[in-house]
């Protein structure tokens, strides 16, 4: 790859001094633009120079006169355009045409940059098995296939296979996801999972949906139960976990996380047999509030929601700073 060996060798071939300054070891941002210059002056005009640097952007591959890759903030964009005639590229360059017209070296930048894109994932998850897996007499498991570049996934599970009517949706960490019937009423349920992927040029991106798959749920006739589990007010944690007291007269639970007291949209939706619940990989923010609720169950059936519970993920106490000891007074005898 162009480096900034690359700037300097250029420089001296074209008599001039480019603008390609080292980066710093503490502003590494991943490239994320390609620079197309209109004008052969405007990348060597000093105040093109000190626009750039002055606004944080860093380019680190060099094409000259007319092309260049790096980090460039993306409010900058406008201004590039309209003060100077910069086309900038945030995504693949479908149509190379327009290279053509700035000489070898812009047409190389452009293959160069679409390399960043290669090896982007699939749009979407593959369903290991669209049958049903069952992890227990009240559990029921799916899974989908690891997505390259994935941090989180997308579950959705609705009443209709158009997705109109949303029954559960949640972010996972990990590629499955176990489902504890007592909560469900009988029917058939839809689900489709989606990957939220960091491309290579550090940008966050959604994938499409998979395929849509179904289940369904049949169990004998219960009563009704309407007890809900008592929860704190608040409550603060400091491992990256949510915990609650203990209640015999549940074997299951259905966990909420929202940032709203009113859960319309909660960003976690999950079901676990314990009373606690991990949300390490999970976009959930320390020291600042969110919102948590719980409903039980046993094989029978599910009772009602909890009130909400302010809780908040403290941030580990860092190790106590290395001082002096205190000397000694010396007392006169």
């Amino acid at each position: 790859m162009r480096k900034h060996s690359l700037c300097f060798a250029a420089a001296a071939v074209l008599g001039t001094a480019l603008f390609c300054a080292p980066a710093r070891a503490a502003d590494e941002s991943p490239a994320n633009a390609l620079l197309l210059i209109p004008s052969e002056k405007t990348a060597f005009d000093a105040r093109f120079q000190d626009f750039l640097n002055k606004n944080g952007a860093r380019l680190t591959e060099s094409f000259p006169p007319s092309a260049f890759i790096g980090y460039v903030p993306e409010e900058l964009d406008v201004q590039l355009k309209k003060k100077y005639g910069v086309q900038v590229y945030r995504g693949k360059v479908d149509d190379i045409s327009e290279f053509f017209k700035y000489g070898e070296t812009a047409v190389l930048a452009g293959n160069s940059w679409n390399k960043h894109f290669q090896e982007d994932p699939p749009s979407a998850p593959i369903v290991i098995s669209h049958q049903v897996n069952r992890a227990g007499p009240a559990k029921i498991m799916l899974r989908w296939n690891e997505v390259m570049k994935a941090v989180t996934y997308r579950l959705q599970i609705s009443h209709d296979n158009a997705f109109r009517r949303i029954a559960l949706e949640t972010i996972l960490p990990d590629n499955s996801f176990e489902l504890c019937t007592p909560f469900w009423a009988d029917g058939v349920y839809y689900w489709r999972v989606a990957g939220e992927l960091v491309l290579n040029t550090g940008q966050s991106h959604e994938g499409a949906f998979s395929d849509t798959y179904s289940f369904s749920i049949s169990r004998p006739a219960a009563e009704a139960r309407t007890a809900a589990p008592v929860l704190p007010a608040a409550a603060r944690f400091k491992r990256p976990a949510l915990s609650w007291p203990k209640a015999p007269a549940f074997k299951y639970y259905r966990l909420q996380v929202s940032r709203d007291k009113d859960f319309s949209s909660p960003m976690l939706d999950v079901f676990t047999d314990t009373e606690t619940y991990s949300v390490a990989g999970l976009p959930v923010a320390r020291d600042t509030p969110v919102y948590m609720r719980l409903m039980g169950a046993d094989e029978t059936g599910a009772g009602a929601w909890s009130g909400p519970s302010e809780v908040i993920l403290e941030t580990p106490a860092g190790p106590p700073a290395k001082g002096r000891k205190p000397r000694r007074r010396r007392h006169d005898n």
